[in-house]
């Protein structure tokens, strides 16, 4: 992505209240533009983190637990034809997450982590078991993310503590995708099964 856009550091948005989807709630699709999900381990912290100077210890001590995710992510320009200025003005096309339960980060090694993402169910006309594990669209891992999560949320601490912006306690923090974004469809349920961490899923509408 970094390639793609011509620069040389992530980008970063923000997650909303607003934004917090349910995996027993289907997502009706045609509440956005040209929906993709991406998968993404995310840390959900149990103490705020330093700003300058944050390290990957630092996130690792102050994460309370690391939980699978699928953050959903929107364009509304057209093609997903899309500038370093778009993506900046559209809140890094964040548009919705969901997270499983999680565990200890101090319980996994995070750059090993494998995650594979299926998709299941029945596409309108389409033929197929609603029941089906369906086909895997994709596969990763955790050092997919920077060689690290931790890396990009001790760099995103000291990125917007530029701004005076800190990470606190209860904050969520979705460092990257470990695979490709996946376009989605109504009538559909996309699950990604993550190794040491276990399953999240969203079904759309």
């Amino acid at each position: 992505m970094q390639a793609m856009m011509g620069v040389d550091e992530p980008d970063y948005g923000h997650l909303l209240d607003g934004m917090e989807l349910r995996e027993d709630t289907p997502v009706p699709v045609a509440a956005y533009c040209a929906p993709r999900i991406e998968v993404e381990i995310g840390f959900v912290l149990g103490a705020d983190l330093p700003g300058e100077g944050c390290t990957e210890a630092d996130v690792l001590a102050a994460t309370e637990r690391v939980v699978p995710a699928l953050e959903l992510i929107d364009s509304r320009i057209a093609d997903w034809r899309i500038s370093l200025a778009d993506t900046i003005a559209d809140n890094a096309s964040s548009a919705g997450y969901v997270v499983g339960e999680g565990r200890d980060p101090r319980e996994l090694d995070l750059k090993a982590v494998e995650v594979s993402l299926h998709e299941h169910g029945r596409a309108p006309g389409a033929p197929g078991d609603p029941g089906d594990r369906g086909r895997i669209l994709a596969t990763g891992r955790g050092d997919a993310v920077l060689g690290d999560p931790a890396t990009a949320v001790a760099w995103l601490a000291r990125t917007i503590a530029r701004f005076g912006v800190p990470l606190r306690k209860g904050h969520l923090v979705l460092p990257g995708s470990c695979t490709r974004a996946v376009d989605v469809a109504a009538g559909r349920t996309y699950t990604a099964d993550f190794t040491g961490l276990g399953p999240v899923s969203l079904t759309f509408s």
